[in-house]
């Protein structure tokens, strides 16, 4: 699968931030950090509709040679026996000025 999202930062700054582990735990929403571990290793709820799973595990981000950063992740279920495994590459480039298209027409004025 391939995803691009826009990030709203300079490609030069967010490989600063993906360099530094401590800084990539920080963006982590939610993540509750693990005293003296790893900066991204501790526990993550995941809620999917009424359902939610906490998981404790860690992540490493490495710089690769090409520019392309690689993201691995491995954590267990805190209460089952369940587990997960992330894997992503993600490629900082500067954003490509697209053309703006719209699908909803102009409002329209309309005479009382």
């Amino acid at each position: 699968m391939e995803h691009e999202v826009f990030v709203p930062v300079e490609a030069q700054r967010l490989r600063e931030v993906l360099d530094d582990p401590a800084r990539v735990a920080r963006a982590v929403p939610g993540l509750q950090h693990d005293a003296g571990a790893e900066p991204v290793t501790g526990r993550l709820k995941v809620r999917i509709g009424g359902s939610s799973i906490t998981y404790r595990g860690s992540v490493r981000v490495s710089a690769q040679d090409d520019g392309v950063y690689a993201v691995e992740g491995e954590a267990s279920e805190s209460r089952g026996d369940g587990t997960v495994r992330l894997s992503l590459r993600l490629t900082p480039r500067p954003p490509t000025r697209a053309r703006r298209s719209s699908s909803r027409a102009p409002p329209r004025r309309t005479a009382a």
